[in-house]
């Protein structure tokens, strides 16, 4: 299909995406950090984007595009809350500017341990965080590289995993209603194959840019981000968008409105 341009995260978990956009020849997108990416599409200067969950949530005129997705079921290894105390103790939380998602899925599950504390956006910068509040949330590539001697460290995807036994959808790719998506899912989806059959080689790639030992970046791809977005998936982003209506961080604008018209 034409070069219509894309918006992808600029962590190391949509590596697999742009490895297999590049095989393809495709090599029009932006990336960005996650909080950014649903101005560019609703500015229009991408026609889809890999949009987080929590903003796709709260734009129910977005479509979300069948069969593919960033999640993971268990241990992400990329969204974490560090902290100097246990987190049923913290009375202030540091939470990382990049991620919508993962600050309202901190919220969540601070919510669900008894905890109440305030909260303070900050960039991600864990010393500086630490150093306002008992716990910080750090999310994507720094969260990765953080060093974490002497803290107490919570992996949000296992404590999400533990709270309601599915998924949890991190991101979609969305896109403006109204428009014929299907040779765009088609590109997602054979990008996507195409990276992951090519894991190896993305994790070589992406170490040095990314400043994480090869190994580590192909076990994070291979064992813990997933990209389907099937039943399960589904099922763990409408829980999360209940539990965010729930606990007032979105209106309830009902269930998420998939483009139905299209088959991945």
């Amino acid at each position: 299909m034409s070069q219509c341009r894309l918006g992808l995260v600029s962590y190391l978990n949509t590596s697999p995406f742009r490895y297999g956009l590049r095989e393809l020849g495709h090599t029009s997108w932006i990336n960005e950090v996650p909080a950014r990416l649903l101005a560019l599409l609703e500015g229009g200067q991408v026609e889809a984007a890999v949009v987080p969950s929590f903003d796709v949530l709260s734009h129910p005129e977005l479509v979300v595009l069948p069969g593919s997705c960033i999640a993971c079921r268990g241990a992400a290894h990329s969204v974490k809350l560090f902290s100097h105390i246990p987190l049923r103790q913290v009375t202030a939380v540091a939470l990382d500017t990049s991620s919508h998602t993962s600050a309202a899925m901190a919220r969540i599950i601070l919510q669900s341990l008894g905890a109440s504390p305030t909260y303070l956006p900050m960039p991600p910068d864990l010393d500086a965080m630490l150093k306002a509040a008992d716990a910080a949330l750090l999310i994507g590539d720094p969260c990765m590289r953080a060093e974490a001697s002497g803290l107490l460290v919570a992996d949000l995807g296992e404590e999400w995993l533990r709270l309601t036994g599915l998924p949890f959808v991190f991101a979609v790719w969305a896109a403006i209603a109204g428009a014929d998506h299907a040779d765009l899912v088609s590109l997602i989806a054979e990008a996507k194959r195409i990276g992951l059959a090519n894991l190896a080689r993305v994790a070589e790639e992406e170490s040095e840019r990314v400043g994480l030992d090869r190994q580590v970046c192909l076990a994070y791809l291979r064992d813990h981000m997933r990209y389907d977005l099937d039943d399960r998936a589904r099922a763990g982003l409408e829980r999360f968008r209940q539990l965010a209506v729930a606990q007032g961080l979105i209106a309830d604008a009902g269930p998420v409105r998939f483009d139905l018209g299209i088959s991945a």
